[in-house]
C-alpha cells in the first residue's frame, strides 16, 4: 500500500534530510542560542507576543527568534520562502487553513502512546482512521494551493514535489477511498428508537434497542432533560434530607445510558472486523512528513501577517539580501518595531552601516534622544534577518551576524551579591569569551556607575581587546572623553577603526537623528546628574 511506501519514504529521510522547512536541504542545523540577557535588552519576548495571541505560536516564535542559523544558506533558504508569503496573501489564507490541520496531527501523535495502551480495540482503529483522514485531506490541500499559487522557494517546490508523488500515487486514492467508506459507514448511525422496561420502582430493567436511523429523530424534550427526569424519578425518596437519608451523589452515570451502552458498541461492532482488515493495511503509517514542518509553517504565516499589519500602517519592511563578505551590514532608514508596537507617530528612521574598516562605534547625545532606541533597532534588526525574516527598514545588505550580545543596565537588585561594578565585570568577561569576528555587541551606559576616569580607562580596555577580536561594537555611554581618545585607539591592533557618532540637536531639539560628529563638551558628571534630575535646576524645580 501507499502508506507502506511512505513509511520507508520516511524512514530514508529521518536519517539525511527531514523535511522540517526551515533548514536547506543537507543542512548541519547549527544554531548559535542567544543569550537570555540579549533577549531580555532587546526585548524579543515582548515583540513575539505581539505577532500573536495564540500561546502555541507563541511557543514556537519564542525558540526560532532565539536561534541564529550558522549557515548563511539556512538564512537564504528561510528567505526565499519567507517571500513567496509576504508576496501573496492568499497563499498565506489558504496555507493557515492547512496548517490547522497539520496542528490536528501533530496532537493525534501526542494521544498515540495512549491510544497504544489500548491495543486493538474499536476506539484505537477509529482514532487512526481519522488520523489518516486528516492525513490525506491536509495533503491534498497542501498540494492544491501550492499548484494553485505563484511560489519561488526551492523549499516550497520540494514540498509540493514530493506531497505531488504521493498524491499522485494510483495507491493514494484507494487509500482515500478505503477512508470515505468506513467514515461513512461508522457515521451513518444518526439516531435510534429505544424500548425501555421498567421494573416496578421505574428502575431501567431492560433496554431494547428497536431500530438504528440514518436521520435525527426530533423530540419536545432533549435527552439530557428526559434523562435527568428519570434520574430524579428513581431516586426519589432517596435525597430526602429531611427523612435523613444520605444526599444524592450528582455525579452517578445516568441508568439508561450505562444499560444502552452495551447495545450501541454491539451495532459498532458489526464494522470490527472491516475496519480492523482496512486498518492494519496502514499500521504503519507515519504523517511526520507532514507533521515536522508544522513549526517552520506557523514561523512563515505568523511573520507574515505581522508585516502586512506594519504595511498597512505605512511602516516599510524589506527581505535583506545577504551579499558581499563577514563584517559588511548596511541598513537604510531603520526604525525600532517597538515604536510601531507603542502606536507612536512621526516616527524617525536612520541609516547604518557596519563595514570591515568601520563597525565599532561610540554613540553619545542627550539623555532622551534616542540612543537606546537605535541602539536597540541595530540589535533586533540583525537578529530578524539572521533567523531569515525580513526587517524594518527599506533596505538592508550585507551578511547577517552570527550572534548578537548585550551589556544593558541591570536591575539593582540583581547586584547585591557583587555590586554594581562586579556584576558588569563578570558580564563583561562574559561577553568577551563568547564574542568574535562575526558578533556584533551593544554596550548600554557600561560603567557609568563609576568614576569619569575609572569608566575612561575600563571602556578603552575593553575596546581594545573588542578591536581585535574584529567584533562588531556600539559603545553607548556618557563619558565623552572616551571619544576623544579614538585617535590614539585606531592605532592599536585590529582591522576596523573607531568612529564617534551622536544623536543629532536641532535648536535644542532632539532630532533622534544620528550623525558623525565629536561629542558636544558636556562633563560626563552633568551627563549623569542631568540623567537622575540632580542638577540644581532640576532639584529646585521639584521643590
Amino acid at each position: 500500500m501507499i502508506l507502506d511506501r511512505i513509511l520507508c519514504y520516511y524512514e530514508y529521510e529521518r536519517n539525511d534530510e527531514v523535511m522540517d522547512i526551515l533548514f536547506a536541504k543537507n543542512s548541519q542545523k547549527n544554531v548559535t542560542l542567544l543569550k537570555k540577557e540579549t533577549i531580555k535588552d532587546l526585548a524579543l519576548l515582548e515583540i513575539v507576543d505581539s505577532i500573536t495571541t495564540d500561546e502555541s505560536e507563541r511557543l514556537i516564535l519564542r525558540d526560532i527568534f532565539s536561534k541564529i542559523p550558522s549557515d548563511t544558506e539556512d538564512i537564504r533558504y528561510r528567505q526565499a520562502i519567507m517571500k513567496d508569503f509576504l508576496e501573496n496573501d492568499m497563499l498565506t489564507d489558504e496555507i493557515t487553513e492547512a496548517v490547522s490541520m497539520i496542528k490536528t496531527l501533530k496532537e493525534y501523535e501526542s494521544m498515540r502512546p495512549a491510544r497504544v495502551q489500548q491495543d486493538h480495540s474499536l476506539y484505537m482503529l477509529l482514532e487512526k482512521l481519522r488520523e489518516l483522514s486528516v492525513y490525506v485531506n491536509v495533503s491534498e490541500a497542501i498540494v492544491k494551493c501550492l499548484k494553485a499559487n505563484k511560489i519561488e522557494s526551492d523549499g516550497l517546490r520540494d514540498v509540493l514535489n514530493t506531497l505531488e508523488t504521493i498524491v499522485g500515487d494510483e495507491h493514494f486514492e484507494k487509500t482515500k477511498k478505503d477512508i470515505n467508506q468506513m467514515l461513512e459507514e461508522i457515521s451513518s448511525v444518526k439516531g435510534a428508537i429505544v424500548g425501555v422496561n421498567f421494573t416496578p420502582d421505574l428502575n431501567v430493567e431492560q433496554v431494547a434497542v428497536v431500530e438504528f436511523l440514518p436521520h435525527r429523530l426530533k423530540s419536545k424534550y432533549t435527552f439530557a432533560e428526559i434523562a435527568a427526569s428519570m434520574s430524579n424519578i428513581m431516586n426519589t425518596g432517596m435525597s430526602s434530607n429531611s427523612a435523613g437519608g444520605p444526599p444524592v451523589d450528582t455525579k452517578v452515570l445516568d441508568p439508561l445510558l450505562v444499560t444502552m451502552t452495551p447495545q450501541i458498541e454491539k451495532h459498532l461492532k458489526r464494522h470490527f472486523t472491516k475496519i480492523k482488515h482496512v486498518m492494519m493495511q496502514y499500521a504503519k503509517f507515519d504523517a511526520a512528513f507532514v507533521t515536522e514542518m508544522y513549526e517552520g509553517f506557523t514561523f512563515y504565516l505568523a511573520m507574515a501577517k505581522f508585516a502586512k499589519r506594519l504595511r498597512d500602517d505605512g511602516y516599510e519592511i524589506c527581505m535583506p539580501q545577504i551579499t558581499g563578505k563577514k563584517g559588511t551590514f548596511e541598513i537604510k532608514d531603520l526604525y525600532n518595531v517597538r515604536l510601531f508596537l507603542a502606536h507612536e507617530k512621526n516616527v524617525v528612521k536612520n541609516d547604518f552601516s557596519f563595514t570591515s574598516k568601520e563597525n565599532m562605534y561610540i554613540l553619545t547625545g542627550p539623555n532622551r534622544g534616542g540612543k537606546t532606541i537605535i541602539e536597540q533597532a541595530l540589535g533586533i534588526i540583525s537578529v530578524m534577518a539572521s533567523i531569515g525574516s525580513f526587517v524594518t527598514a527599506s533596505a538592508c545588505t550585507g551578511v547577517p551576524f552570527r550572534n548578537v550580545l548585550t551589556h544593558f543596565p541591570i536591575d539593582e537588585n540583581l547586584t547585591i551579591n557583587y555590586g554594581r561594578l562586579g556584576e558588569e565585570a563578570i558580564r563583561i568577561k562574559e561577553i568577551v569569551d563568547e564574542a568574535d569576528d562575526g558578533t556584533l555587541i551593544l554596550f548600554n551606559e557600561t560603567y557609568s556607575t563609576t568614576s569619569a576616569s575609572d569608566g575612561l580607562y575600563l571602556s578603552m580596555d575593553l575596546l581594545h581587546v573588542l578591536k581585535e577580536l574584529g567584533s562588531a561594537v556600539i559603545f553607548n555611554t556618557h563619558i565623552h572623553e572616551l571619544a576623544k581618545e579614538i585617535e590614539e585607539m585606531n592605532t592599536w591592533d585590529g582591522e576596523s577603526d573607531l568612529v564617534s557618532i551622536v544623536m543629532e540637536i536641532k535648536d535644542n531639539v532632539n532630532t533622534f537623528r544620528v550623525k558623525r560628529s565629536e561629542p558636544e563638551l558636556k562633563s560626563y558628571a552633568k551627563n549623569i546628574a542631568e540623567k537622575y534630575g540632580i542638577t540644581y535646576e532640576q532639584m529646585k524645580g521639584a521643590l
